[in-house]
């Protein structure tokens, strides 16, 4: 495919691209931890609430879930979208 000369070329795509797709998988890793800790599944949201110091429990449970979470959403955005998109 050649590029069209009268669209400009956009040195910031892939960095929009790949931010994008990171920021949708954090979200979605966030929303996925607070359903286990609302619904308790597992005791995980009792586990926590019981913790000594249970603010830290939560920022490393966040953490770990929006890295998890943020690199699926760029794996899949690389593999579902990218193949898709039109220049």
């Amino acid at each position: 495919m050649k590029p069209d000369p009268k669209k400009p070329h956009d040195p910031y795509r892939l960095a929009k691209f790949v931010g994008l797709h990171a920021a949708t998988g954090i979200v979605a890793g966030w929303v996925a931890l607070l359903i286990l800790l609302w619904t308790d599944i597992g005791g995980l949201g009792s586990l926590v609430a019981r913790a000594e110091r249970s603010e830290m429990a939560t920022v490393m449970l966040a953490i770990g879930f929006g890295v998890s979470f943020g690199f699926v959403g760029i794996t899949w955005g690389v593999l579902a979208v990218l193949p898709h998109e039109k220049d």
